[in-house]
């Protein structure tokens, strides 16, 4: 498949915190709809900061992230209708798990 049928793409993105050290380094990559994808990899490697570019919670120092061939890269986390769980109760710690996944779809309707 081409980059123009892709759901996701990151294109030449890259994420340096300090202006040195590349976190993300030339990220090239397309997620079909539909495709499951792991992000395997040490500590350290990209995985969560990928992820958190991705939310918009984190901005790229360099390269274009698209949804349906549409450049999101500067779109604020809240329009870009994604969901994120993180690997710790960062909101709602007195609540299971099953219920912080569910709350913020549930919330949406």
């Amino acid at each position: 498949m081409t980059t123009r049928n892709a759901l996701v793409t990151f294109t030449g993105v890259q994420k340096t915190y300090d202006g040195h050290t590349l976190v993300v380094r030339d990220l090239n990559l397309e997620i079909q709809k539909g495709e499951f994808l792991s992000l395997l990899g040490p500590s350290g490697s990209g995985k969560t900061t990928t992820l958190m570019m991705l939310a918009g919670f984190e901005s790229p120092t360099s390269g274009e992230i698209s949804l349906n061939g549409v450049p999101i890269t500067r779109t604020p986390p809240h329009k870009r209708n994604f969901g994120m769980v993180f690997q710790n109760y960062a909101l709602f710690p007195h609540m299971t798990v099953a219920d912080n996944i569910a709350y913020p779809l549930t919330v949406r309707k």
